[in-house]
């Protein structure tokens, strides 16, 4: 078997093919190439829609956690102003009480003893001018 083989092969070396097969055979192999090249662009073009697609995702996927961290932040912040205004609150309510306290010691020590002389003198002028 291998010796026909090889003579097979010699005669065809020996062969030279009609002008006419050739054109046929480069014909079949310039089809078979422009089918690859005609499957070749949509399935390049498909897959760059799809790496679109992909990106796009992934940029809506990090723009929608970046909105949440945002938010996240912002009612931190107003959760912090919220008790700084009440604290501060609470300061000026304690400031207003010792404030109220602290007038009332002083309108009891030092006014309503004066008053109270003044209202007793003038008493006393009204009550001599009458009895003479």
């Amino acid at each position: 078997m291998q010796p026909d083989l090889q003579r097979i092969v010699r005669e065809l070396k020996k062969e030279k093919c009609p002008q006419r097969v050739r054109d046929q055979v480069r014909g079949r192999v310039s089809a078979r190439e422009s089918m690859r090249l005609r499957h070749a662009v949509p399935l390049a073009f498909a897959g760059f829609i799809l790496a679109c697609c992909l990106v796009v995702w992934q940029w809506q996927a990090r723009e929608n956690a970046r909105r949440q961290a945002q938010l996240a932040q912002l009612t931190m912040e107003r959760t912090r102003v919220a008790r700084q205004a009440q604290d501060a609150m609470g300061l000026v309510g304690s400031v207003l009480l010792d404030a109220g306290e602290h007038s009332e010691e002083i309108i009891s020590e030092r006014t309503v003893p004066q008053l109270r002389n003044s209202f007793e003198t003038a008493k006393n002028k009204l009550t001599q001018h009458i009895d003479l």
